[in-house]
């Protein structure tokens, strides 16, 4: 049983040192400031030497069914290209909701589905059937 757990652990620590690793993942976190509350609201802001950027804070907001969960910050960094790639988010009831220059945008609703829709919320409604 001892021989099998050595030689396990040789193993995964043979596979460790041979797996490629990517300069992301030796970046030097430069500054990091984090804020955890017992109220639930918290702040977490760091940068990395290779021009990552993370900040976000959250908080709890009064909703119908009780209280609720915000998130909202945003985060950038390098592409290969040389771009910098913003994306800004919040998450609340409504779900998750980034925002930025480079994430796809649905094209425009066409104006005759426009017009049917505005149609069909114009019409009176029909009252729901009764089943026995």
């Amino acid at each position: 049983m001892q021989v099998t757990l050595v030689l396990s652990s040789l193993m995964l620590a043979a596979a460790v040192s041979a797996y490629p690793q990517s300069p992301e993942s030796r970046a030097v976190i430069l500054n990091q400031e984090k804020e955890v509350n017992f109220d639930g609201t918290f702040k977490n802001k760091f940068e990395t030497d290779n021009r990552i950027k993370v900040e976000e804070v959250g908080y709890l907001k009064p909703g119908t069914d009780g209280p609720v969960s915000v998130v909202q910050g945003g985060n950038s960094y390098v592409a290969p290209d040389g771009r910098v790639i913003s994306t800004g988010y919040i998450s609340d009831e409504n779900g998750y909701r980034p925002v930025g220059d480079h994430l796809p945008t649905p094209p425009p609703i066409p104006f005759e589905i426009q017009e049917s829709l505005r149609l069909l919320a114009s019409l009176p409604s029909t009252p729901e059937p009764k089943y026995n």
